[in-house]
């Protein structure tokens, strides 16, 4: 089975100002990524607002990233739904066309057992034969998988790794349950992302590679290539850009980076999330300046 390993950006999924999908800054996305060094693509993350864009749209984001990314990097898809027969028709229909793996994390709104965490996986893993990334993101989902939970789940055959998006801490312990192999840790915190892989980490998946895809992959290949300092130098060199990860909605302000960066693309998110402010788009415009990318 297939695993991952390196920088994967979670995606923007680039809007018109109806809302719809903009297949053109989609593919405008894939590309500036791609060209920046990554290691390859998420798309329909929790930054690609999955929880608001409908399944026939999710579908077509699929079909634009895979067509456009072309096999030059992995494309691990999120398909992350509501419930466990969604998850499964959107991962099949992520594998149909040519996803190199999906992304899950747990169905959220009742309270949940670990059992029926393990056996909504389960259910997916049999009708789905793709590798499975699983997703812990508990300051968005207010459910935190455990250590034993996640050593559990290991076992099944298609689940490969998961992306952890919580302190070093948790992502040490998850390095270090006993589990089968091969099963990759992606932390989900650009800022902790050298720690991590000095813990054994394979990768990150994270938004910073919207915005910094050249520095950020290069944060991995020097520390494959010994260079620490180096390594070390390129992750201080993104702390100013916490407060562009700071606010409690962050896409509309990654978007609003990147089209200050030069991509054809739009602020604008899915209703529920707030669109972004006057003063979000001077933060991030000051941001961006103060650190020489504008």
């Amino acid at each position: 089975m297939k695993t991952f390993e390196g920088v994967y950006p979670a995606m923007v999924t680039p809007l018109n100002e109806d809302l719809t999908i903009d297949e053109k800054g989609l593919r405008l996305e894939v590309d500036f990524l791609i060209e920046g060094g990554v290691h390859g693509l998420v798309p329909l993350g929790s930054t690609g607002e999955f929880p608001y864009i409908p399944m026939d749209e999710k579908k077509r984001v699929i079909d634009v990233v895979v067509e456009q990314a072309n096999r030059r990097v992995p494309v691990v898809a999120g398909t992350s739904a509501m419930g466990t027969e969604d998850v499964i028709e959107l991962s099949r229909y992520a594998r149909d066309r040519g996803a190199d793996g999906v992304m899950i994390n747990i169905p959220v709104y009742y309270p949940l057992t670990d059992d029926d965490v393990f056996n909504h996986y389960q259910a997916v893993a049999k009708a789905v034969d793709l590798p499975i990334m699983l997703y812990d993101f508990p300051g968005v989902t207010h459910w935190e998988m455990s250590p034993e939970l996640i050593s559990r789940l290991s076992n099944i055959e298609s689940i490969v790794g998961i992306k952890e998006t919580a302190g070093l801490d948790k992502v040490e312990q998850v390095i270090k349950i006993e589990k089968k192999e091969p099963f990759n840790t992606f932390t989900g915190v650009s800022f902790i992302f050298l720690e991590a892989l000095k813990l054994g980490a394979a990768g990150v998946i994270c938004l910073l590679p919207n915005i910094a895809p050249r520095d950020v992959s290069s944060i991995y290949e020097s520390f494959k290539a010994g260079d620490i300092e180096k390594a070390s130098q390129l992750q201080a060199k993104l702390l100013p850009l916490v407060s562009l990860v700071a606010l409690p909605v962050q896409s509309p302000v990654v978007k609003e980076a990147m089209r200050l960066l030069g991509l054809d693309i739009k602020p604008c998110v899915k209703m529920p999330l707030p669109q972004i402010t006057t003063e979000q788009q001077e933060m991030v415009k000051k941001t961006l300046t103060d650190l020489g990318m504008l």
